[in-house]
């Protein structure tokens, strides 16, 4: 019997994108999902940042969108580094790359995932932490596991929001405006 304290199916599907903006356009002009809201990450701001182990430098951008129960993030990666993402996809291709699934015991469900024999590809720590698991022999993707907080379940919360109300004007706004800044 599995113990994980993950509530339920995953929750966010992620692509990464060699354009954000073309991404951004496939989802929300074919697939009908959007709007889609950008934010700028740099590993150099965060708290903590591990990559395989060891220091990483990643800069990407990142746009979140709601379809349904579902979060679709899209990743463009903008530095050269070894990353996560190019591990999986390679550099100027479009390819799925994660699950997201939440978890509200961290060191718990990491834990877990190890017992089963995979490795933890990435780990970052913002305002709550997060990693990635190389689950890429079992299902071809690696398994993102965010700590739920107040703050990121509000954010997600607010990201979800505008997808019920959207016209489908505007499909890419800035991280700002989500915000209301």
């Amino acid at each position: 019997m599995m113990n994980i304290t993950v509530p339920g199916h995953p929750f966010q599907y992620a692509w990464v994108v060699p354009d954000i903006e073309k991404g951004i356009n496939y989802w929300s002009n074919v697939v009908g999902v959007g709007p889609f809201f950008i934010n700028e990450v740099d590993s150099q701001t965060m708290e903590s940042f591990s990559y395989r182990g060891g220091d990483g430098d990643l800069k990407m951008r990142v746009a979140w969108g709601q379809s349904k129960e579902g979060q679709i993030e899209l990743i463009e990666v903008n530095s050269t580094s070894p990353n996560v993402y190019h591990e999986l996809v390679q550099p100027g291709k479009t390819g799925f790359h994660h699950i997201g699934i939440w978890t509200d015991d961290y060191a718990k469900d990491t834990a877990f995932i190890r017992e089963q024999g995979f490795e933890m590809a990435m780990e970052m720590k913002t305002a709550n932490q997060i990693c990635y698991f190389d689950t890429s022999t079992a299902n071809g993707s690696m398994l993102e596991v965010i700590e739920r907080s107040e703050g990121i379940v509000g954010l997600f919360g607010m990201i979800a929001a505008a997808a019920e109300n959207w016209d489908g004007s505007r499909p890419s706004r800035t991280f700002a405006e989500l915000l209301g800044q």
